[in-house]
C-alpha cells in the first residue's frame, strides 16, 4: 500500500458560504430555513396538525448548540441547515446551494495523517469513489474525517474534508458528505459495513456492483435460456420519454417469454409512474413468467419506488439489492415550493404534495429488498445465483 504521510496546512479566510455577506452567518440561516420549512407540506401534516412546534424548536436548540460548538461550522453549515429541516421526514425537501469555487468552500485537514495506521473500528480506511480517494481517519471517539488523497477533479486537493461522520447516542452515524460538485448534502443514519459507507459510493475494494449506468433510456436483454432483463433509466414523464416508452414496450413486451424477468431500477431518480403503466399491465396478463425479480439500490427514489411497490403486489415478485433511497411520502405536485435566502443564497426545494401516509414507514429509510445483494460480484449473477438456491 503506498504510505501518504502529509501535513496539511490550513488555509485561512473564509468560507464562500458567507463570503458574499459578512453580516450573517450560519444560526442566521437557521433562523431563516426555520420560517421557510414550513411552506413544506409535510411541515403542515407532521408538525402544525400534531401540535410539535414545540418539540421541532427543542431539535432546532439541539442543532443550534452544535452549529456553535463546531469550529469547521461555516464549512459544515449546510449539514447543519439540513440536520434541522431533516427532523420532518420528507427527503423532497432539499436545502442547498453549488459553490462557486469548490477549494474555498471546504475545509482542509490541519495535522500530519499516516495512511497505514488505520484505527481498527470498522469504519476508519482508505474509500475510493470512482478516481477519488479518501483517507477515513477516526479524529476522537464519535468523529470521522474523510480526507482528499487523489481526486480527478483539481478543485479536490490532497487534504482537503471529502466528509464528516458523527456516531449518535443511539451508536448509528450520521454523514455530512461534500459532493464531487462542492454540493453538501446530510444524511441523518447512514449503515457502515462491508467496506461501504452505505448510502453513497464510498467503498474499501474500489468495486460499484451496486451501480447502474444505462446508456439507454430502455434497454431489453435475453440473459439466458430462463432469464429476461428490462432496464429502466428514468420515469421522467416527457413527451418524447413517454413516445419512447411506447415503441419500447410494443416491441419488448412480446418477447418477455422466459420464465424469470428481472427489472432493473438501480439509479432511477423517478419522475411518473405511469410510464410504467404498460409493463404492469403486461405482466398482469403474462402467465409464463414465474418469478420477477427487482432490483433497488440507494440511487432508486421517488416514482421509482411507487413503480417497486406497483410491482411488489404481484405474489412473482421479488425485490433484490440495497435500500431504495425513501422519497415516496411527499412530492412536488405540479409545482415545487421554492425560495433563495437573502443571506448567503440558500436554496430551498419544499413538498407541496402529501401522496400517502401508508407510505411514512419507507420515508427517508426507503424498501428494504426480500433479498440483499452484496457488493462482491455482479449483481445480475448473484440474482441467478438466488433464483438457483429458491428452486
Amino acid at each position: 500500500m503506498l504510505k501518504y504521510f502529509i501535513t496539511f496546512l490550513y488555509i485561512l479566510g473564509t468560507s464562500s458560504l458567507f463570503a458574499q455577506n459578512t453580516n450573517c452567518n450560519c444560526l442566521d440561516e437557521l433562523e431563516n430555513i426555520t420560517k421557510l420549512i414550513q411552506n413544506a407540506k409535510s411541515y403542515t401534516v407532521q408538525i402544525k396538525k400534531n401540535n410539535k412546534e414545540d418539540e421541532l424548536n427543542v431539535w432546532k436548540a439541539k442543532v443550534a448548540e452544535e452549529i456553535k460548538n463546531d469550529s469547521l461550522k461555516d464549512f459544515f453549515c449546510m449539514g447543519y441547515l439540513q440536520k434541522y429541516a431533516s427532523y420532518i421526514n420528507d427527503r423532497h425537501n432539499e436545502i442547498y446551494k453549488v459553490p462557486e469555487d469548490i477549494s474555498s468552500s471546504v475545509p482542509i485537514y490541519t495535522k500530519p495523517i499516516d495512511t497505514l495506521k488505520i484505527s481498527n473500528d470498522g469504519v476508519s480506511g482508505i474509500y475510493h469513489m470512482g478516481s477519488d480517494k479518501i483517507f477515513l481517519k477516526k479524529e476522537s471517539d464519535l468523529l470521522w474525517y474523510g480526507i482528499t488523497l487523489d481526486s480527478s477533479k483539481e478543485a479536490w486537493k490532497p487534504g482537503a474534508i471529502r466528509l464528516k461522520i458523527q456516531q449518535k447516542p443511539d451508536g448509528s452515524y450520521e454523514l455530512f458528505e461534500f459532493y464531487q460538485n462542492g454540493i453538501l448534502f446530510y444524511q441523518k443514519d447512514i449503515k457502515i459495513a462491508d467496506g461501504r459507507i452505505h448510502g453513497t459510493f464510498w467503498n474499501t475494494s474500489n468495486q460499484y456492483f451496486f451501480n447502474k449506468n444505462h446508456k439507454e433510456n430502455f434497454n431489453y436483454e435475453a440473459i439466458n435460456t430462463s432469464f429476461d432483463y428490462i432496464g429502466i433509466k428514468t420515469l421522467k414523464r416527457t413527451r418524447s420519454l413517454m413516445k419512447e416508452a411506447e415503441r419500447f414496450y410494443e416491441e419488448t413486451l412480446p418477447k418477455l417469454t422466459r420464465q424469470n424477468l428481472i427489472v432493473d431500477l438501480r439509479n432511477n431518480g423517478g419522475g411518473a409512474t405511469k410510464q410504467a403503466d404498460e409493463l404492469l399491465k403486461h405482466l398482469k396478463r403474462n402467465n409464463t413468467i414465474q418469478k420477477v425479480y427487482v432490483l433497488i439500490n440507494f440511487k432508486t427514489g421517488s416514482s421509482a419506488e411507487l413503480t417497486t411497490l406497483a410491482l411488489k403486489k404481484d405474489p412473482r415478485t421479488i425485490i433484490v439489492g440495497e435500500n431504495s433511497r425513501g422519497m415516496l411520502e411527499y412530492g412536488y405536485g405540479n409545482k415545487a415550493f421554492s425560495s433563495t435566502t437573502d443571506c448567503a443564497g440558500i436554496k430551498t426545494v419544499l413538498s407541496t404534495k402529501h401522496i400517502n401516509s401508508d407510505l411514512s414507514k419507507y420515508e427517508s429509510k426507503g424498501i428494504s429488498p426480500d433479498y440483499g445483494l452484496n457488493n462482491e460480484s455482479d449483481w445480475l449473477e448473484q440474482v441467478i445465483q438466488l433464483d438457483n438456491a429458491l428452486k
